[in-house]
């Protein structure tokens, strides 16, 4: 069965970073730093977003299904419908929180909105953005008010697709305009920021990778901490600070996520499935997936997926 992760893993995509976590892509181009990509998650290795930061902002909007998002220490859990700003230089990643989910994101430099460097609309509207930590991550939900914001953003996306001729300008009108908004909305919260120390983010990293890796066996808290290497109680705290999430939820909703990916790509048994999964039963497994999802197992692939087992 290790052949089959191997196999699909081989066609995946994933993010390359640095040493620091820092992603290596360049997004846009000089003359107009914008990059809109329609993803899906499961298109990702290990179904999921690794951590990593880039010097720009990222509006990411969940086209289909539920995104857990880990953002420089915050967790938030976003439907379909809804958005997330992410500042520049912010760690981040993310996880579908029930099987598959589609989002889009829009990574721009923030120098598309300032223009020239040092600049009054640099130095005293973008620049104290950019370094409020409480502005790490800005959700966005049309039931709370957001919906004009989110119709821009969407728009950006329609213009981009479609390249009318002059686009490039609405997109400019339309970032600056949303941006504008944004930064007035959250006023008070312009000072400037602490930066997340890079051993840190290296160090849940390490943390993630092993999860990741051995999620199918028993995973101990002495062997997580390990790792690191942190005392059992410092690695807990630290993981909460870092995600926002205990430990056991994460390994949890990871290897829920892992299971729903294997009844969509193999025809394995339910049993077969949350063994691999890291279950130590098929009843352990059918009660942690009903309590996320509202359905057992079965019930679940016959919903969602035409392939059925028997």
């Amino acid at each position: 069965m290790y052949n089959i992760f191997e196999r699909i893993s081989a066609m995946k995509q994933t993010i390359q970073t640095d040493d620091s976590l820092r992603e290596l892509c360049t997004h846009g181009t000089p003359d107009f730093p914008l990059q809109i990509n329609h993803d899906n998650i499961s298109d990702f290795q290990d179904n999921y977003i690794r951590c990593h930061w880039h010097s720009e902002l990222e509006i990411s909007l969940v086209t289909e299904g539920t995104v857990l998002y880990l953002v420089g220490g915050k967790s938030f859990r976003l439907c379909a419908g809804q958005g997330l700003i992410i500042n520049a230089n912010t760690p981040h990643m993310m996880t579908p929180a029930k099987g598959s989910a589609r989002f889009i994101s829009m990574i721009v430099h923030p120098s598309f909105l300032y223009g020239t460097p040092g600049s009054f609309l640099e130095m005293e509207i973008i620049r104290p953005y950019l370094d409020s930590p409480e502005l790490s991550a800005v959700p966005l939900d049309p039931e709370k008010g957001d919906s004009g914001l989110l119709a821009m953003f969407r728009e950006v996306d329609r213009l981009c697709l479609g390249k009318p001729f002059a686009y490039q300008l609405q997109v400019h009108g339309l970032l600056c305009t949303a941006f504008g908004s944004v930064i007035r909305r959250h006023q008070e919260k312009l000072r400037p920021a602490r930066t997340a120390a890079p051993g840190n983010l290296q160090r849940l990293q390490m943390l993630l990778d092993y999860i990741h890796g051995h999620y199918g066996s028993p995973l101990s808290l002495t062997e997580l901490s390990a790792q690191i290497p942190m005392s059992r109680e410092n690695c807990c705290r630290f993981f909460r600070q870092m995600t926002g999430c205990t430990i056991s939820q994460y390994l949890n909703d990871y290897r829920i996520s892992r299971s729903i990916y294997l009844m969509k790509n193999t025809d394995l048994s339910v049993s077969s499935i949350a063994s691999l999964s890291g279950f130590s039963s098929a009843s352990r497994f059918a009660a942690a997936f009903r309590k996320k999802t509202g359905l057992s197992p079965s019930e679940y692939r016959r919903n969602h997926f035409i392939t059925t087992v028997s």
